[in-house]
């Protein structure tokens, strides 16, 4: 549950297909009873199927694949009004296992927010969203894996039944007996994820060993695991969560040296490069962090949270104690994190160099002196060779991102060496009342951001900004607090414009705003931008958008933004030469704007529309498309095709390239 949302996982009766299903709560009352609902429900009525979206831009988090590989999930459903929820008695042990767990999280949830986070994730497997910013933290500072990652907590409760069991004089045989019986159903309570089952695989293994007198040694049993899991979920180690777990437990297997900061420091070496490949980001401190912190993390959070469970009901205020407690250590780890300078954007890592330093790394575990010397050697060339080869990439892009009902554009040139963004996409914020509210990830970080890091890049040049609606200019915000920008380009007006000025306030101090009219021009390194309109400073409108030309790899683009016709003829008047090799299409393909005498006059050779699939404007509108046909122009939309690529330069055949394969 986040905010009025609700996301089910439903199981059809007939077929057995598993769908996520979406409701939002009418009412903070309904949604109350939501979160006491611990019964199995049947929903009935006029429920309709679709695929769950994948991704649509390069490097986006794939979704649609996580939940087809991980949970055997391809159908997602919105529920609307007429379905019918029925509460039904468990339909056997297993929605009775599923409903006790179902009472246990909402016990947790009682909890203060940072201790209920930690105890849904460590006990139950059960990450919310509303814990997405404990999650930022350890994953800026790359110590995520410490929320049951490696599945070490499942240790360290074997080791407490254990001495329990000792010191109450219990036969070692009744505790292997009954831990045969309690992990398997741990295992399900957590949602069997992939470090959980690791764990327990490993202890149930190594139990069978015991009771069966039979030798074998901690790499096999980490190899017999790993292979029965692979038969169970063949894609694992493609993601990072099963790639980290199995990689870091081989890690506590093969590496030699003692001492709990040394085997730390290795293990947090170790996952760097699988981190790099999946976060593309690498703090400075995170190795020296790791080796402070791991150690100590699950057993004092685990203690807190015990102590949490038993005094809840006794003693609130020992319990909102941990919480400040918990609380200033995360505060003191966000400080960390924001050290200015301190985090390396790398970019992501390919697999060969991944998998020859990971090969490096064990070889430096077991060597000394002078082999030693040469591993160090031979890693840190393989890091800097990849580093170089992400930031100084000699081909250049045009990308059009599938930011949804929006635009954003990046121009992005060889070697790296100067990018601009055109528009940042965004939507208008509706109110919401405090219930209703929930953290969401906007699509630019999602996205753009999450593309720029992908390429090594955390500056831009500029952020040229077309006009004032939210959907061009409303993830400004976003893209600054996590891309450094000099420079501001927009039309003379829009700085005068209140709501701009409340966008770039808190920006004033690091970034230059730069106003243009119609026949300047500025610079973006070598490269020459010229503005083609406004003519006159307007307030910010579709009809005063800032209208950009530029060559690019020798061919002519530009880009109109929300302009409309009556636009395009001033252009075409006072610019009568302007030749177009590619057109971004303006305001979405709205009917409003692409004049069929303007895209007759420039000669226009292909057409990008960005445009949100069923989007309620009916972008791009019938006629548009029509006009386009008609001049025998080619083009693509982002709601049909995903990310648009264009790419030019070292050994590159100027073309438009689509993300979705389907795409015509």
């Amino acid at each position: 549950m986040a905010g009025d949302q609700i996301q089910l996982m439903a199981q059809g009766q007939n077929d057995d297909q598993r769908v996520v299903c979406y409701y939002r709560c009418q009412s903070s009352a309904e949604k109350r009873r939501w979160q006491t609902t611990n019964q199995p429900l049947l929903l009935a009525g006029d429920i309709e199927l679709e695929r769950i979206q994948g991704a649509t831009n390069r490097n986006e988090f794939d979704y649609a694949r996580f939940m087809g590989q991980q949970k055997h999930c391809f159908y997602q459903a919105n529920i609307i009004d007429g379905t019918v929820f029925r509460r039904i008695p468990p339909q056997g042990w297993l929605d009775w296992f599923h409903q006790r767990r179902q009472q246990g999280l909402i016990y947790l949830r009682q909890l203060p927010p940072a201790l209920s986070f930690h105890a849904e994730a460590l006990l139950c497997g059960v990450r919310e969203s509303d814990g997405l910013a404990y999650q930022n933290v350890l994953g800026q500072l790359g110590i995520i894996h410490l929320l049951s990652l490696s599945g070490l907590h499942v240790f360290y409760f074997v080791t407490i039944i254990r001495r329990l069991a000792t010191l109450c004089r219990v036969p070692r045989e009744w505790v292997n007996v009954s831990l045969f019986c309690l992990l398997p159903l741990y295992a399900l309570f957590v949602g069997g994820g992939t470090s959980i089952t690791r764990a327990i695989g490993l202890i149930l293994l190594r139990l069978i060993c015991e009771v069966s007198h039979f030798q074998q040694s901690r790499l096999d049993s980490w190899s017999w695991v790993l292979l029965v899991n692979l038969l169970w979920q063949p894609y694992l180690l493609i993601s990072m969560g099963g790639l980290l777990s199995y990689l870091m437990a081989f890690g506590l297997i093969y590496q030699r040296r003692h001492g709990t900061f040394t085997t730390a420091f290795w293990l947090g070496l170790l996952s760097l490069p699988v981190c790099l490949r999946f976060n593309y980001r690498w703090h400075i401190l995170t190795i020296l962090i790791n080796g402070i912190v791991a150690p100590i993390f699950l057993p004092v959070m685990l203690g807190l949270i015990m102590v949490a469970i038993c005094l809840w009901p006794v003693s609130h205020m020992i319990v909102w104690l941990e919480e400040g407690l918990l609380t200033t250590l995360y505060k003191g780890l966000a400080w960390i994190a924001t050290f200015p300078y301190a985090t390396i954007t790398f970019g992501k890592i390919q697999l060969i160099p991944l998998f020859l330093i990971v090969i490096g790394t064990l070889w430096l575990m077991a060597s000394t002196g002078r082999r030693a010397k040469w591993g160090w050697g031979a890693v840190i060339s393989l890091y800097v060779i990849s580093f170089i080869g992400i930031h100084f990439n000699p081909v250049g892009r045009v990308i059009m991102f599938d930011i949804g009902q929006g635009d954003s554009l990046l121009i992005q040139q060889p070697f790296n060496r100067h990018n601009l963004l055109i528009d940042t996409g965004g939507r208008l914020a509706l109110p919401q009342e405090k219930w209703q509210r929930r953290q969401i990830v906007s699509r630019a970080e999602k996205v753009t951001v999450n593309y720029l890091y992908s390429c090594g890049i955390d500056h831009l040049e500029a952020i040229a900004l077309s006009h004032q609606d939210a959907d061009h200019i409303g993830d400004l915000n976003e893209i600054m607090q996590h891309i450094r920008v000099k420079r501001l380009i927009c039309a003379a007006g829009l700085p005068q414009n209140r709501q701009f000025q409340r966008q770039v306030r808190p920006h004033l101090t690091k970034v230059a705003i730069e106003p243009y009219l119609a026949d300047q021009h500025f610079m973006i390194g070598h490269q020459q931008i010229n503005v083609l309109a406004p003519v006159v400073a307007g307030p910010g409108g579709n009809a005063d958008s800032l209208v950009l030309q530029t060559q690019i790899g020798g061919a002519s683009w530009l880009f109109t933004g929300d302009l409309e016709k009556a636009g395009e003829v001033a252009i075409v008047d006072r610019y009568p030469q302007l030749r177009v090799d590619y057109l971004k299409v303006g305001h979405h393909g709205s009917q409003t704007a692409s004049d069929p005498q303007s895209i007759a006059t420039w000669q226009v050779k292909g057409a990008l529309i960005s445009a949100g699939r069923h989007n309620r404007y009916g972008h791009p509108h019938a006629a548009t498309l029509q006009t386009l046909k008609r001049a025998n122009v080619p083009f693509w939309n982002t709601a049909d095709c995903g990310m648009l690529e264009w790419r030019y330069g070292f050994g590159q055949v100027p073309m438009i390239k689509t993300t979705l394969k389907d795409c015509d």
